[in-house]
């Protein structure tokens, strides 16, 4: 995803005064987030969120090139190298993450293949077919594309989406308010995650997720797609379908019909879909009988979730040593990305070695937070209504040049650091959100499935890159392969 303008510098967000119960959640700081449809940025707010087990939060980053500014993804780094990230060369080609076939039980989801790096090569390690566990969602090995090279995630067990915390609505500013001194902004509507799957889109190439009004044709030219389509076009795997599938298909074996039906219903008839932002929806719910009120309301104040005694999440007020420690946690989280923005745009040392990197003040580079989404809901406020994407709305030439990226592009993202031949090793400094939470989470979460390592070391890249998805995981890699140390924990 590339804009042609510059992200504008960071809001100065006020969490509200509740948070969730537990050692889990932390506070992720929002960020700017591009909106094709006002061909500008719109605010992504905070949000509490229950981080991985054993993992730590690398904030996303906006990086100049010669086209504009592209987005860096953020991504969960394990807290067992906590203080070393590595660039790798450019990953072969996987055009096709789809399964072989049907599960073996109904208890199985697929999980895609992976090239490992091992002794200065990539290697093979097939898909294979894990236990789904419920609460719990397998969010596979994958790499993400930086400037600096590609960074490999390995795979790790993430909270389901009920589960992951509170995500509060985001915002249009016009400029003059974000601007003026000491501006800052109270967080204020929460969204309602348990409705997101009535309308949940993806955006592969921009690794987002965003939820509302997106039925109309012109979305999916863009590379906005329903979450479902991951089943039909297999280039990009969706780890939060897959287990809602699998968690679906225990009750009800047409679910996924259901989903294709009710995106067409929605398509065909606009009085069906989510409104555009939180005013439109108040205004619709107040028409409406009570009963039907829920099926449409995604967002409400804060406090009314707070005050829910029927709510799973259960809240406590934070106290003032408390909310001192939120904030210079956001500050330096906000920090750290900046920072990444920075090591990651310089170019790799010719010799080996493993740079120390400098903390160094803030720049205007905005942070991400999580799987990230973004909604065309707004609170209420001062501020006129965000409208997320417009019927009328007509991608521009440089859209249109976007809008169907070649299976290679898709697939590896940003090609510009190609040239990226040998590992390259960058010492950091401590994140702001790692370590003290692992004895909780190692109590809680599922083991590491065994088929993750079986890595089969005498397979190397075919010359077209782009091998065929033909095993089901256990029966072609039976050498032990690559453990990559901390980073499959």
């Amino acid at each position: 995803m590339v804009a042609p303008t510059q992200p504008p510098a960071n809001i100065t967000e006020n969490p509200p005064s509740d948070r969730p119960v537990g050692d889990q959640y932390v506070w992720v700081p929002g960020y700017w987030a591009w909106d094709s449809d006002r061909n500008g940025y719109i605010w992504v707010s905070g949000c509490w969120r229950a981080a991985p087990p054993s993992r730590y939060w690398v904030p996303g980053y906006w990086s100049k090139t010669d086209q504009g500014w592209e987005w860096v993804p953020g991504f969960w780094a394990s807290t067992s190298n906590v203080q070393q990230i590595e660039y790798l060369p450019p990953p072969p080609v996987i055009a096709d993450v789809a399964p072989p076939g049907p599960p073996p039980t109904d208890d199985n989801i697929w999980v895609p293949p992976c090239w490992y790096w091992y002794q200065g090569n990539y290697v093979w390690r097939a898909g294979y077919w894990l236990v789904a566990q419920d609460g719990w969602v397998w969010a596979p090995s994958h790499y993400v594309c930086t400037p600096r090279g590609y960074v490999f995630v390995g795979g790790h067990w993430d909270y389901s989406l009920r589960r992951r915390g509170v995500l509060f609505a985001p915002v249009y500013f016009p400029r003059h308010y974000y601007e003026r001194p000491g501006f800052s902004y109270s967080l204020s509507v929460a969204v309602d995650i348990g409705n997101l799957e009535f309308g949940l889109f993806t955006c592969p190439r921009y690794s987002h997720y965003y939820f509302g009004d997106y039925y109309d044709n012109i979305y999916i030219g863009i590379g906005i797609f329903p979450w479902y389509e991951c089943r039909t076009r297999h280039f990009w795997y969706d780890p939060i379908y897959e287990h809602d599938r699998w968690r679906h298909h225990k009750v009800d074996r047409d679910w996924d019909e259901h989903e294709r039906h009710e995106y067409d219903r929605r398509r065909d008839d606009k009085d069906l879909r989510t409104p555009r932002t939180y005013r439109g929806m108040e205004q619709r719910i107040d028409k409406m009988p009570e009963a039907r009120r829920k099926d449409i309301r995604i967002a409400e104040p804060i406090d009314k979730v707070v005050a829910d005694k029927k709510s799973p999440m259960k809240f406590e007020s934070i106290k003032a040593d408390a909310r001192q420690k939120l904030s210079k946690d956001s500050t330096d989280l906000r920090k750290f990305g900046d920072d990444r923005s920075k090591w990651e745009s310089s170019p790799a040392p010719k010799k080996s070695g493993q740079p120390n990197i400098e903390r160094r003040g803030p720049a205007t580079q905005p942070t991400e937070r999580k799987e990230s989404v973004t909604p065309p809901t707004e609170r209420k406020g001062p501020v006129s209504p965000p409208t997320e994407h417009k019927e009328s709305a007509t991608p521009s030439p440089q859209q249109k040049e976007q809008a169907a990226p070649s299976p290679e592009r898709r697939s590896r993202g940003p090609q510009r650091d190609d040239n990226v031949t040998q590992p390259d090793q960058v010492k950091i400094p401590s994140p702001p959100i790692a370590g003290k939470r692992e004895g909780f989470f190692s109590k809680t979460s599922p083991s590491q499935p065994a088929d993750e390592h079986k890595t089969d070391t005498k397979r190397t890249p075919r010359s077209d890159n782009s091998p065929k998805n033909t095993s089901k995981g256990d029966d072609s890699s039976k050498d032990r392969g690559p453990q990559r140390g901390d980073r499959n924990k």
